[in-house]
């Protein structure tokens, strides 16, 4: 079996396509500048270009290559003053002008004909979304801390905030969507994690080859104050303590939001009753037979 070859994929094919692209481009800069309709080869061949770089099939890349070649040595003729290939090139030109003209138009009507689409929930949502996503995007100049919380008094139902683990970091999440500003900050509290522990790694990987420098150095006879592992293990302390500071502010930080919330979900309880109670004291219609003065107006008169 043939082998199956892509264009694309040939670095020959590409380099002779390449080379043409340039060449195509270079006549371009050679054309006389009247008529003023010659300005417009070098986009149209570009544009041709860019139209045609997707080709699979080898039938097609040949014809595209053949009129390549072609259309190059027309302008070749056209730039050594050769009128033929001029008004040749203009004909091009203008036909292409016409046919895109003529295909704009097309999609205009085709717009005027075709009813308008009413757009999605889905879609609604997707863009109530990224307009959320922009004016979350800076913290409030007016929020409060979320330790803050509960509050005293809200409007309308309670929500419950809910306590959320962020691979390792806690957040209170209170509706959806999330705000920018708040990933934003945790996406920052995640990689500076992340070098730390990096970095943890990196010097436990060092610290055994400098203490065998440190032993080379006393086989060798070599004398000196500094040892190669007495800065990697101060540098391992410091991270060690990053790591371990960082962590216990976070536990300090989860067990302060969970508080919160255990009080919001007591406060939600107690408003919860206090609107049941305040629905049982309302007065109920009474739903059964009708009175008696009711009953008499309703019924159609004698006589």
């Amino acid at each position: 079996m043939h082998r199956t070859v892509v264009p694309r994929q040939s670095s020959a094919h590409r380099f002779a396509t390449l080379a043409l692209y340039r060449a195509l481009l270079r006549q371009c800069a050679k054309l006389p500048h009247s008529p003023s309709e010659l300005a417009a080869c070098k986009p149209y061949i570009q544009n041709r270009f860019n139209r045609y770089k997707t080709l699979q099939s080898p039938s097609q890349t040949a014809n595209s290559l053949r009129a390549g070649y072609e259309a190059l040595d027309l302008l070749y003729s056209a730039s050594q003053g050769d009128q033929n290939g001029v008004q040749r090139i203009r004909k091009l030109i203008s036909e292409s002008e016409a046919a895109k003209r003529q295909k704009s138009e097309w999609h205009r009507e085709r717009a005027k004909v075709i009813p308008v689409k009413p757009v999605s929930r889905k879609e609604l949502k997707k863009e109530a979304n990224k307009r959320y996503r922009v004016l979350t995007a800076k913290r409030h100049p007016d929020a409060t801390s979320i330790l803050a919380r509960p509050r005293p008094v809200v409007n309308g139902k309670r929500r419950v905030p809910v306590l959320v683990n962020a691979r390792g970091f806690p957040f209170l999440l209170i509706k959806k969507p999330q705000p920018k500003f708040l990933s934003a900050v945790l996406d920052s509290k995640l990689k500076r994690r992340w070098k730390r522990m990096e970095r943890l790694k990196r010097l436990e990987s060092e610290l055994p080859m400098a203490r065998d420098e440190d032993e080379w150095d006393l086989l060798t006879g070599h004398k000196e104050d500094a040892k190669w592992a007495g800065p990697i293990r101060v540098s391992l302390k410091e991270v060690q303590g990053q790591i371990s500071e960082g962590d216990r502010r976070t536990k300090e930080l989860a067990q302060a939001m969970w508080k919160v919330v255990l009080e919001e979900r007591k406060l939600a309880e107690q408003e919860e009753k206090q609107r049941v109670e305040r629905a049982g004291e309302q007065p109920a219609v009474e739903k059964g037979n009708p009175s008696a003065e009711e009953h008499d107006k309703k019924r159609p008169s004698e006589g």
